[in-house]
């Protein structure tokens, strides 16, 4: 290896440590806190695990409904630490403190989201004729839930209407943010395709032989970083899309079949009861090959089943 190389393992291992220490200290915390809240060992450990890795599973029937109010606070929150960029809580410890955080384009993007998809999602439940009682209890923790990917659920989703169904899908799919234990396709990524297409409508305006360099947050961005992100959210696209047909095939109620869909893909678990042990084995192999391609972000996977990446010659620096 050359001196470049070793500076980059060296960088790539700081890296790791980072954000392992990040992990491991919001878990310490969500345990801790748990428990002065009343919750048992287990159940903590359980609950602050699936919310810190968005795993979403629960030890009780009911998952968040089995929990008191400040309980069900005290995961939504660190269901939304996990959603947050890891490496973002080190430099704010280690640098900017809690301005670093209020500086952050991906986080005030995701606060908002969450705010965006709660306000929609009351107004959905409401409008379908549930009492504000229950849409001001459940709304704001099923909308992060769904935004965070974590799955957690505070009702039944198979008795929601198709409007509440369709908030909760746009917010699965979008998910948290890049360097976070979030899945969906990253708010980073939203913002970037968003971008792109002001910067389209601009330059309808513009003369011909006016510069107009994307940026996002004070930050160029390449051209290279711009393609990726517009190709991740095409196959998450093509994905969903390949996988909701064989459901609708088989006769599922397209809307509830989509939502099961874009849950598998963005690494949610939330679902409409489609997804059950008596559920057909195939259809299971498709959800399953959309949590897998979800998860790993569809090119990694590409590229590890490319033949060129095990075959051929390769350029060794």
């Amino acid at each position: 290896l050359t001196g470049d190389g070793e500076d980059l393992i060296g960088s790539t291992r700081s890296h790791a440590r980072r954000v392992l220490g990040v992990y491991l200290t919001l878990t310490a915390a969500g345990i801790a806190l748990l428990m002065v809240l009343g919750l048992g060992p287990f159940a903590a450990v359980v609950h602050t695990l699936a919310a810190v890795s968005t795993g979403g599973f629960s030890s009780f029937d009911r998952s968040l409904g089995g929990l008191s109010g400040p309980l069900q606070a005290a995961v939504t929150a660190l269901s939304l630490a996990g959603a947050v960029a890891l490496p973002l809580w080190y430099r704010s410890v280690r640098q900017g403190g809690p301005r670093l955080l209020a500086q952050d384009l991906q986080l005030r993007a995701l606060l908002l989201a969450g705010l965006l998809v709660t306000a929609l999602l009351a107004l959905a439940m409401g409008l379908a004729g549930q009492p504000w009682a229950v849409v001001a209890r459940h709304a704001p923790l099923m909308a992060l839930s769904a935004q965070t990917t974590t799955g957690f659920a505070s009702l039944p989703l198979g008795g929601l209407d198709a409007g509440s169904k369709l908030v909760l899908i746009g917010a699965m799919a979008v998910g948290g943010s890049v360097g976070s234990t979030a899945g969906g396709l990253k708010i980073l990524r939203l913002l970037i395709l968003l971008r792109l297409l002001q910067l389209l409508l601009l330059r309808t305006r513009l003369p011909d032989h006016a510069v107009l360099e994307p940026s996002l947050g004070g930050n160029r961005l390449a051209p290279e970083e711009s393609l990726r992100a517009l190709l991740v959210i095409l196959l998450y696209g093509l994905t969903v899309l390949l996988s909701w047909l064989p459901f609708t095939l088989a006769g599922f109620d397209p809307l509830d079949a989509l939502f099961e869909v874009v849950s598998a893909t963005a690494t949610v678990g939330l679902s409409t009861g489609i997804t059950a042990a008596h559920l057909a084995p195939w259809l299971k192999g498709v959800l399953c090959l959309d949590m897998l391609l979800g998860r790993l972000e569809i090119l990694a996977l590409l590229v590890v089943l490319y033949p060129a990446t095990w075959f051929g010659r390769r350029n060794v620096p």
